[in-house]
C-alpha cells in the first residue's frame, strides 16, 4: 500500500456532509473539468518477466511521471517501472541483493529525484534511497531491546529530502512472521536528511496497537492510522503529529472488531481514513470501514453495500474525490467513488474472465481527472500465475 505527498498542500478542514445513497456504474463518477468526462482504462505494461508479477505501490509524482512497483518470482526481486506520460516502461531497479526473495512493500516519494522504497527480505526489512538518480540501501534504527524485540514498518511518507516519516509495530523477536505477531506497540520513525531515528509516540509501549499508514501534509500536520486492542477485540487507532510531538486522536469504532489500513490527504486539506469492520452478527465476516476529519473530531461515512469485504487503500483529491479500493472475497475488486455527497461503486475496467481473480493494491493521483490504481490477476491455480494490472483515471491521452 502506498501514500503520497505532493497532493496534499492546504489547510484541514472539511464541512461534514451528509452521506447519500450509493450509485452503480461502470465508468468513472469523477466531476467534469472543463469538458473533461474522466473514465478508467487498462494501461498496457512492458513484457513482464516470467512467472508471477504482483504490483504493490504506485507514486504518482506527476501527471508524466507515475513510479510503480512490483515483485517478480522469477527474479525474486523487487519489479519497477514508470510511466512517463505516454507509456509504462521498466525503470533504475533497486541494487540486487544476494539473499532472496525480496518484496516491495511500500514507497512514497517527495519529488522526481527524492523517494523510498521498503522492501521485506524474508524475516528482515531494508530500505531504499531514490537520490540523484540511484537507489542506496539505508540503515534503519536497530530495536531499544534487539535482543527481545523487532521493527516493522508498515507506511511511508515523504515530503522532501530531508522530512520523510514511517510507520508501523514493535513486535517479539523471534516469534515468527510479522504479520501473524501480535505488536507490542507502535512505531513512528523520521528521516531528517542523515539517518533514520525512532521518535516517540504515546502508544510506542501499547501492547495490541499497531500503525499501518501515515500521510503528510506539512511539517506540523501528519495523520498516521492503525489499530489498537479494544476488550478482547480491536478498533481503529489514530494518531497526529503537530510538529512537536504525536498524540493519539479519538477515532469512531465500526461495527465490531475495526482497523484502519490506510489514510490520505486531499489538496484542500480533507483528510479520509478507511479499513474494515466486522458485520452485525459475525465473528468473521469483514464490512467496509470510512472515516473522514472534519477539522475537529473523526466521522464515520454510511457507506452503500459493498458486500463482505474491507478497503484497502484510499486516494484523497479533494473533499469531493475521494478514490478507494474495495477487496471482495472472490472475483474482481472494486473502485468506490465519494464525490461529496454521494457514495458510487465502479467497475474495475477491463474483461472479468472466468476463473480470474483481479486485485487492486494501492491507488495514487495527482488531482481528481489523474488517478492511478495497480494490482494482479490472478488464476488462482497451483502454480498461481499472476499478471500485472494498471488502471489509468483521466480524460484521454494527451
Amino acid at each position: 500500500m502506498h501514500i503520497t505527498r505532493t497532493k496534499v498542500a492546504l489547510a484541514v478542514g472539511v464541512l461534514l456532509a451528509s452521506a447519500a445513497a450509493s450509485t452503480s456504474a461502470s465508468a468513472s463518477p469523477a466531476r467534469p473539468d472543463h469538458g473533461c468526462t474522466p473514465s478508467w482504462q487498462l494501461v498496457d505494461t512492458p513484457t513482464k518477466p516470467q512467472s508471477a508479477t504482483m504490483l504493490s505501490a504506485v507514486d504518482a509524482v506527476s501527471t508524466s511521471d507515475v513510479r510503480i512497483a512490483g515483485y517478480a518470482d522469477s527474479t525474486g526481486q523487487p519489479w519497477l517501472t514508470r510511466f512517463d506520460g505516454r507509456s509504462i516502461a521498466e525503470t533504475t531497479q533497486l541494487p540486487t541483493l544476494s539473499v532472496l526473495p525480496l518484496n516491495a512493500d511500500v514507497s512514497g516519494y517527495s519529488s522526481a529525484s527524492e523517494g523510498w522504497m521498503f522492501t521485506s527480505l524474508r524475516a528482515a526489512q531494508t530500505v531504499q534511497r531514490w537520490h540523484d538518480g540511484r537507489w542506496t540501501m539505508m540503515p534503519l534504527p536497530v530495536a531499544p531491546d534487539p535482543e527481545h524485540t523487532t521493527l516493522s514498518l508498515a507506511g511511508v511518507d515523504a515530503l522532501s529530502a530531508n522530512d520523510a516519516w514511517a510507520v508501523g509495530g514493535t513486535y517479539k523477536a523471534g516469534a515468527g512472521i510479522v504479520g501473524n505477531m501480535s505488536p507490542l506497540g507502535a512505531l513512528t520513525e523520521h528521516w531528517d536528511g542523515r539517518s533514520w531515528r525512532i521518535v516517540p509516540n504515546p502508544a510506542a509501549d501499547t501492547p495490541d496497537t499497531v500503525l499501518s499508514a501515515v500521510a503528510a501534509r506539512s511539517a506540523t500536520d501528519i495523520w498516521a492510522v492503525g489499530y489498537q486492542a479494544v476488550g478482547s477485540g480491536y478498533g481503529t487507532f489514530t494518531e497526529h503529529y503537530d510538529g512537536t510531538s504525536w498524540t493519539v486522536v479519538p477515532s469512531p469504532e465500526g461495527t465490531g472488531r475495526s482497523s484502519f489500513r490506510d489514510v490520505s490527504v486531499g489538496a484542500d486539506g480533507a483528510v479520509y481514513a478507511v479499513g474494515s469492520q466486522l458485520l452485525a452478527g459475525s465473528a468473521t465476516a469483514a464490512a467496509p470501514l470510512a472515516a473522514r476529519w472534519d477539522g475537529h473530531a473523526w466521522q464515520l461515512m454510511d457507506l452503500p453495500d459493498l458486500g463482505n469485504g474491507r478497503m484497502n487503500a484510499v486516494y484523497a483529491a479533494d473533499a469531493s474525490s475521494v478514490w478507494v479500493i474495495v477487496e471482495v472475497p472472490d472475483g474482481a475488486h472494486t473502485f468506490a467513488h465519494w464525490d461529496g455527497s454521494t457514495w458510487a461503486t465502479v467497475e474495475v475496467p477491463g474483461p472479468k474472465e472466468l476463473g480470474l481473480r483481479y486485485y487492486y493494491t494501492a491507488i495514487d493521483g495527482t488531482g481528481p481527472n489523474d488517478v492511478w490504481a495497480v494490482g494482479s490477476v490472478s488464476d488462482n491455480s497451483f502454480l498461481d500465475l499472476t499478471d500485472p494490472q494498471v488502471a489509468h483515471l483521466s480524460c484521454g491521452r494527451k
